[in-house]
């Protein structure tokens, strides 16, 4: 514990998680650090300390997951330690005695926000994020889909990333479906790195030990919320050529639930009905919902790159 707490602890770092701000311990170098007023008080709350084994009268419990209604959230992970997130602003850690494990700010960007959106009653989709002629896009998918790399090979022909791995989907204006930027900060294998024409030399890894990094790709936008265009979601290892088909009706209502992140907690915590009832509130708002097969290599990203374009810029 006191190694990490010696080598990597954010020392009361600030980020800006979305619209919010959120105070860490923890170095978090997905996120973008806070650039609002310096005394503006936290949003989130981001801190080492003490976690229960278990919940008080737990209402679901899962193998490595345990709620309790919707605003306690309890991840025990072998090897990391125990993360409770608590009515969308609180997050506390307690690691395992040993060396800090190197995944844990991967761990908290991705799948505990996630947690943490659901408990602000707002929708986390598992996609990355580019912005086409002032438009979200959202490019959904499983683990290893392509989301990161179809982001960046889109930025590279002058769109603009601005989430990565979390796309936080606002219903709360009335007949508006927005994005806010999140991730800004792609994470690629180096594969795909090569493929961009991109070295990995002074690149910061995402993950320790793997040859996996954070691409800046350096295409800024204001920082505001962006009206949703489309969900597209990513089907890999598909036989060439890359197709794109448009879902409608259930297929399209599947199509989103499927790219809902951390799926199975956010059940646990009470959100499949408000999952649903976001559909339809997305499609009177004007947003295409999209079926994107993608072949297997990265010759095939860049026909569905180029399908994409064809189809939503005209």
């Amino acid at each position: 514990m006191q190694a990490f707490a010696d080598g990597k602890r954010g020392r009361n770092r600030a980020y800006r998680l979305c619209g919010l701000k959120l105070a860490s311990d923890f170095d978090l170098p997905a996120l973008p650090e806070w650039d609002g007023p310096a005394d503006a008080p936290a949003d989130v709350d981001c801190r080492l300390g003490e976690v229960p084994s278990r919940l008080n009268l737990p209402d679901y419990i899962a193998p490595i997951f345990q709620t309790s209604g919707t605003g306690e959230y309890l991840l025990a992970l072998p090897g990391t330690g125990r993360i409770l997130v608590r009515n969308g602003n609180e997050i506390t850690v307690e690691l395992e005695p040993g060396p800090a494990p190197s995944n844990l700010s991967a761990i908290l960007s991705g799948p505990i926000q996630a947690v943490l959106w659901h408990q602000r009653e707002l929708l986390p989709l598992h996609a990355s994020v580019v912005v086409i002629k002032g438009r979200a896009v959202a490019l959904c998918g499983k683990v290893a889909a392509g989301k990161s790399t179809l982001a960046a090979m889109l930025a590279e022909q002058g769109h603009y990333a601005i989430a990565d791995d979390v796309c936080v989907v606002d219903m709360r204006n009335k007949g508006e479906a927005s994005v806010w930027p999140g991730c800004t900060r792609l994470q690629l294998w180096r594969d795909a790195l090569t493929e961009l024409g991109v070295s990995t030399d002074g690149l910061e890894r995402a993950l320790e030990h793997k040859q996996r990094y954070f691409l800046d790709c350096g295409n800024r936008l204001p920082f505001q919320p962006y009206k949703l265009a489309a969900v597209v979601q990513l089907v890999r290892n598909m036989l060439p050529p890359a197709r794109l088909e448009r879902l409608r009706g259930v297929q399209a209502a599947n199509a989103m639930y499927d790219c809902v992140h951390t799926q199975r907690s956010a059940r646990a915590l009470g959100r499949t009905q408000p999952i649903f009832a976001a559909f339809p509130l997305m499609a009177s708002a004007g947003v295409g919902f999209w079926r994107l097969m993608v072949p297997r290599d990265l010759a095939g990203l860049r026909q569905a790159a180029a399908k994409l374009l064809a189809t939503l810029e005209d």
